[in-house]
């Protein structure tokens, strides 16, 4: 009998264990193939910790938070020369 090469689960080598009986063989267990992982699980543990995060941010004046953001950016084209 020339070397061959069987490939596939253990149940399909199996039903070739008549064709084998009295010979050496060698077996070699594959890896397994990587399986793949959607988003949502891949990254459920930042979103678990996200979730449980919303609610504890301090609050802020929206009204001066706007203000201090304009103000700033005036400043910005100001200095570069732009008159509002």
């Amino acid at each position: 009998m020339k070397q061959r090469t069987l490939e596939g689960i253990w149940e399909e080598i199996v039903l070739q264990g008549g064709e084998l009986v009295g010979r050496r063989v060698r077996v070699t267990v594959l890896d397994e193939p990587v399986s793949r992982v959607t988003l949502d699980k891949a990254l459920a543990h930042l979103i678990s910790s996200a979730e449980s995060l919303s609610g504890t941010l301090p609050k802020i004046d929206s009204s001066n938070a706007t203000d201090t953001w304009s103000d700033s950016v005036d400043e910005k084209y100001r200095h570069q020369g732009f008159k509002f």
